[in-house]
């Protein structure tokens, strides 16, 4: 065997580790962005289950708010017609 075949044979083995290395990385890489978008899907679709929107925190405080102000009310006539039925001393 002369040197040119063993330094071809060289570089041939060189050039096909490397290109085993690149392959390994792009799997490696395409598998996480394949787990990525798995995770920003199920995000995405859990998200409105998961969590409240704004507007919808502010219309539920608002509806929360007018039930207080009408069970306040009715307290206040309930201590009203107490304090008007007892006798006084």
């Amino acid at each position: 065997m002369e040197i040119s075949e063993i330094v071809f044979a060289l570089i041939l083995g060189l050039v096909g580790t490397i290109s085993l290395i690149s392959a390994w990385v792009v799997r490696a890489i395409m598998s996480d962005v394949k787990e990525l978008e798995h995770t920003m899907t199920s995000c995405q679709t859990n998200m409105p289950k998961e969590y409240m929107l704004k507007t919808d925190y502010h219309s539920d405080a608002k509806d929360i708010k007018e039930e207080l102000r009408e069970q306040s009310k009715k307290i206040d006539q309930i201590w009203r017609s107490i304090r008007t039925e007892t006798p006084s001393k």
